[in-house]
């Protein structure tokens, strides 16, 4: 007929939810979740549920817990513990449902469950004429479409964007119904959305919220508390309340579970860095610790001209040698020497240092050869890859990591551990904890590789 745009499986045999999904559209607040160990810990989990909001009417549904014989539903099938389509063939006098199931694949026909194992599939019938939608055609395929004719027997008559040859309009049912998905251009900052969780990582959930695209759910935007385990406190398949946090030029979107928390709420607008770029790193500039904190501290510098900005002196510039605490060298209010490393002006950061630039190091026992990293040099920046945490640091933890057969040591800085504020990297790390991190950058030259547990652009 036209370029096909989805696929929709047929059901030949027994599908799992995650391919029903394109089957047919029903109610995003019952899509179950992974099963024996997380329903184990449902408990614990936030009950969120969906409203009538803009997710809802994208992907077709809304809620409506009440079931009755006739309702379609998802059920737990007692032999795997998967869930799988049927239809509710009689409410039985001890409280269960018996469940004649969609296509039974030579397993039993029914079963009788509990009403916890049972969701039910809620279709969508509220569509308008003039309204934009995607429709399954008789190929099996979704096709965008315009709503023309609501008709007696609860179908629609839709007319083709694009016939190709084919026919013009079509009688669609419900259930063969959704509204695209919602455009980039239309999701605005701080607007709440009823979202399920599609994937889980260690560093925070991707997040259908019936978008183009899926939206980064970081770990420090779920709660104002700090989580310790973030697979306790979201999974695959929950639904959850969440409010745009911020959007970025590339396509890409936050999501915040808590009101309010967007990607600039209570953040100063980065600091005019201008008259710091062009200054040479050997030279020697005024500096006051304005503050410090585990990983090092803040120094205002103040040039000649008037112009004054904080930078950081990173535990590692502010001697030679190793540094136990920062507040054992520095206090705040305290005047320092100061070169300036690095300028950031689109970030509004700058990086200083207290020590000379001969390289020093300090502290005896010579230096070792450094290690050869030239099987990380050409590792993608958003690869993932799972390392083990070899030992802490004030400033960060080292992190072993291997490619094509050769393991070799990266520094996750603490700014890098999670998104937001870390005093403690013993609190968010401990030796031999296995983690997901990503290459920042390599220098081969040097031995040093940087690692970040953040994802790319956060």
């Amino acid at each position: 007929m036209r370029q096909n745009m989805r696929f929709v499986p047929c059901r030949h045999s027994r599908t799992p939810l995650p391919i029903l999904l394109a089957l047919i559209c029903f109610a995003p607040a019952f899509v179950p979740g992974p099963i024996s160990q997380n329903l184990q810990r449902q408990h614990r989990l936030p009950h969120l549920t969906c409203a009538r909001d803009v997710r809802c009417r994208a992907r077709g549904g809304e809620e409506d817990t009440a079931v009755a014989v006739g309702d379609l539903v998802e059920g737990l099938y007692p032999d795997d513990e998967q869930w799988y389509p049927g239809v509710v063939d009689k409410v039985n006098d001890d409280g269960t449902y018996t469940v004649k199931w969609d296509d039974p694949d030579g397993g039993p026909e029914s079963h009788n469950l509990e009403l916890d194992k049972l969701k039910k599939i809620i279709i969508y019938k509220d569509y308008k004429v003039g309204e934009a939608v995607e429709a399954v055609f008789e190929d099996g395929m979704w096709y965008p479409a315009e709503v023309t004719k609501i008709n007696d027997d609860e179908t629609f008559t839709v007319k083709w964007d694009d016939p190709d040859g084919g026919p013009e309009t079509s009688e669609v049912k419900a259930q063969d119904m959704k509204y695209p998905p919602i455009p980039f251009e239309k999701l605005e900052v701080g607007q709440k959305y009823t979202g399920t969780v599609r994937s889980v990582l260690d560093f925070g959930a991707f997040v259908d919220i019936g978008a183009e695209s899926d939206g980064l759910l970081h770990i420090s935007r779920m709660s104002k508390e700090r989580i310790d385990n973030i697979y306790d406190f979201v999974q695959e398949g929950q639904d959850v309340d969440v409010w745009i946090s911020g959007k970025r030029d590339d396509g890409k979107y936050g999501l915040t579970m808590v009101e309010g928390m967007t990607d600039d709420g209570g953040r100063r607008a980065p600091a005019d860095l201008t008259p710091f770029q062009d200054l040479s790193p050997d030279d020697w500039q005024k500096g006051v610790v304005a503050r410090t904190a585990p990983f090092g501290a803040f120094v205002t510098v103040t040039l000649e001209g008037g112009a004054s900005a904080d930078g950081l002196v990173h535990v590692s510039q502010i001697k030679d040698g190793f540094v136990d605490n920062v507040d054992d060298e520095l206090s705040v209010g305290q005047e320092v020497q100061v070169r300036v490393q690095s300028v950031d002006i689109d970030a509004g950061r700058m990086s200083l240092s207290m020590r000379a630039g001969f390289g020093g190091g300090g502290g005896g026992g010579g230096f070792r050869e450094p290690a050869d990293l030239t099987a990380f040099a050409e590792v993608s920046s958003d690869e993932w890859m799972t390392g083990k945490v070899a030992r802490l640091a004030p400033f960060g933890a080292f992190v072993t990591v291997t490619a094509n057969d050769v393991s070799a040591d990266g520094l996750v800085h603490i700014t890098q551990i999670r998104d937001g504020f870390v005093e403690s990297v013993e609190d968010e790390l401990s030796e031999g904890q296995e983690v997901q991190v990503r290459i920042e950058s390599v220098d081969t030259d040097n031995g040093k590789m940087s690692l970040s547990m953040k994802p790319a652009g956060f």
